[in-house]
Order: C-alpha cells, then structure tokens, then sequence
C-alpha cells in the first residue's frame, strides 16, 4: 500500500495510533486511528500497510450506533485530499474501485468501479 507518512496521518486523523506491535516498522504493523469529527460521529481507522488492508468504523457518539463498516483488501493507494481544521477527505484506490470518504464536516462516502 502506498500511503502518505505517520506525521501526516496523525494530522488527518487528529490523533496518535495504538500501534499493534511496538517492535516493528509502522509498514510491517498495524495502526489504529481513533477519533471523532465533531458533528457527533466517531470513527476508528485501521491500516495494515503491508497486507494494503484498511478498516473503517463509523459510529454515532454517545449511543454508539454503528453507522458504517469497511473492511478493505488489497487498498492500493492511501491519498490524502482534504486536511483543513474543517474538512478532512481521503480517496482508496484498488484494482477495480475508488473510494471517496469524508471524515469531516460530516461522514460520506463516494464509491466508484473502474
């Protein structure tokens, strides 16, 4: 998986991963972004960039409700497209799909078949 740097995920998501094993590269491992948007939704983010794997829980804050679940295989390209105080986008690129997912001001998803 080809993805933007730690320093910029940890601006996009606002927050520091918990890192699956300490030990290794931040390529060979597992980080969990979790984090809310401020209109009452939370997310957690998972990247596995070795494996290119990606997971995306979305959730109502405070009741918890599920809103979403992604669980991505073979994501090839993590990009970045928005990462403003008030705006937060990120595009998923596979073999065969493009993902578009808004994080902020609210939660969308935009997903296209190439």
């Amino acid at each position: 998986m080809n993805l933007p740097d730690e320093i910029a995920l940890m601006s996009l998501f606002e927050c520091e991963p918990e890192i699956l094993d300490k030990g290794l590269p931040f390529f060979y491992n597992e980080a969990k972004y979790k984090f809310p948007n401020g209109n009452s939704e939370q997310f957690i983010v998972s990247i596995a960039p070795s494996y290119g794997d990606m997971k995306i829980q979305a959730n109502i804050e405070g009741t918890n409700e599920l809103i979403s679940y992604l669980d991505l295989k073979n994501v090839e390209l993590l990009d970045i497209i928005s990462d403003k105080e008030n705006e937060s986008k990120i595009m998923l690129t596979s073999e065969h799909s493009i993902i578009k997912i808004n994080f902020k001001p609210r939660y969308k998803i935009f997903i296209s078949q190439i």
